[in-house]
């Protein structure tokens, strides 16, 4: 006789209990949902294709039908299972790769909660100062400028908007500015968006594109094609939720602390006139 087929909970023996799939899955993993993504230790989950593949292993040893539909079914389930856990985002510490910097000095190892976003870069005190970056910082610009430009991106590291300023960098073409942009992609990897300022300005549905996201940066910023800058100051001024929509969906509120960073060739004062800002460009 064939040994028996040990059957998980929920499986009973023809079809998969989603539900009880369900609370299995969360008593063994760390994972939330909020607004519009899914939330594990490791920060906001980017493709929920990952989350699929992980229930497909699950469920791939027992006779089922239509496995695709079931699988889609579970992952809206888990989406309704609140674990309790507060995603209000924490301004006072960095979360690292395998360890949260608080602002105070201190720092914490490991990645024992569901956090929003976490950098794929590790906190070492010890490393020696970084010359290559600091000589092309001096070589692109005026002594004054690098606290500046070194005090944003600090700023941009927690999901803060108190400072309500965006930053453009201005300058000839040529001069490396966007390389700015590639290491910053380093440092923040899923948490910053490379995108456009005038989208954001033309669109009322690119705001929801930059939800979770800690940084966007445009490449190529034309200041002289925004016809509005309404959109953008809500971004820069934001304090708490804001209304977000997308294409064929019911709005909603989220979390924005996106800050902005663009280099650009144009002229741009009177935009920044019009967001009632000195200009705060290098």
């Amino acid at each position: 006789m064939a040994e028996q087929f040990d059957c998980p909970v929920w499986f009973n023996g023809k079809d998969i209990i989603e539900a009880a799939f369900c609370d299995e899955y969360m008593d063994e993993y760390q994972l939330t949902y909020d607004s519009s993504a899914f939330f594990t230790p490791d920060g906001r989950m980017t493709d929920e294709r990952l989350l699929k593949q992980e229930i497909y292993h699950c469920l791939k040893f027992c006779a089922v039908k239509n496995v695709p539909h079931t699988i889609g079914n579970i992952l809206e389930l888990l989406k309704f299972y609140n674990t309790g856990v507060d995603l209000t985002p924490q301004q006072d510490r960095v979360h690292l790769a395998n360890e949260t910097l608080y602002l105070d000095g201190t720092f914490t190892e490991g990645k024992p909660e569901i956090v929003r976003s976490r950098l794929p870069i590790r906190y070492n005190p010890n490393v020696p100062q970084p010359e290559h970056w600091l000589r092309f910082l001096h070589d692109l610009l005026h002594e004054e400028d690098i606290p500046t430009l070194q005090e944003y991106l600090g700023y941009c590291l927690i999901p803060s908007t108190k400072g309500q300023r965006m930053m453009v960098i201005k300058g000839k073409g040529g001069e490396g500015k966007s390389q700015i942009g590639s290491v910053m992609t380093a440092v923040f990897g899923n948490n910053m968006k490379d995108g456009s300022i005038g989208k954001i300005s033309e669109n009322r549905f690119a705001r929801a594109d930059l939800e979770h996201q800690l940084l966007m940066v445009d490449d190529d910023m034309k200041m002289e094609a925004l016809k509005q800058t309404n959109y953008v100051k809500s971004i820069v001024t934001a304090q708490g939720k804001m209304d977000l929509e997308r294409k064929g969906k019911q709005s909603y509120q989220g979390w924005m602390f996106c800050r902005l960073l663009a280099f650009s060739k144009y002229a741009y004062r009177n935009y920044y006139h019009e967001l009632g800002k000195s200009t705060p460009g290098l």
